[in-house]
């Protein structure tokens, strides 16, 4: 996996749908979508996830009625045990993407999580040595548990696509 699409409860295979359809517009070929355990989640896997991102942030801003059951798409650069030490060890290899002047945040979103989301706050932190920001940083330190597994990513905020601040910005 390494997009992670979220839509409403009970909409998901629609949001599947629609995906694997921008991404053949796109020209990308291989897709694979897997709906996930939990409601409003769909796990991606495809060839280049960042040029897809390009596209479909073009393609909402062109097209915004065309997209409608889409709510959110974020890339995952890592997948890992949900464990607190693999967690830490993803984010310290990541977070040399976040330059010495760059700040950061971390945000948290858990289901079925063995852990609270000031333990895994503390934990990554301790591993990134930059400065915090929480209102504008440059870099977001996405951490995303689905029970067992975990999605870790470090990337700029705008990488983080809401169809909806899209739409509302055209």
């Amino acid at each position: 996996m390494n997009l992670i699409v979220t839509s409403a409860k009970g909409l998901e295979a629609r949001a599947s749908a629609e995906l694997k359809e921008i991404a053949l517009l796109s020209g990308m070929r291989k897709v694979s979508i897997e709906r996930s355990a939990y409601d409003g989640v769909v796990e991606v896997e495809v060839e280049d996830p960042k040029a897809l991102l390009a596209f479909l942030t073009n393609f909402v801003r062109s097209e915004p009625f065309k997209v409608r059951f889409i709510m959110r798409v974020i890339p995952v650069d890592r997948v890992v045990d949900t464990d607190i030490q693999a967690i830490k060890n993803a984010v310290k290899e990541l977070a040399a993407s976040i330059a010495p002047n760059e700040t950061f945040r971390v945000t948290i979103e858990a289901r079925d999580s063995p852990y609270s989301d000031r333990e895994l706050i503390d934990a990554v932190a301790d591993v990134v040595d930059r400065k915090v920001d929480l209102e504008s940083p440059d870099k977001v330190v996405f951490i995303q548990v689905f029970g067992e597994y975990t999605g870790v990513s470090v990337l700029p905020p705008d990488q983080i696509i809401s169809v909806a601040k899209l739409k509302r910005a055209v």
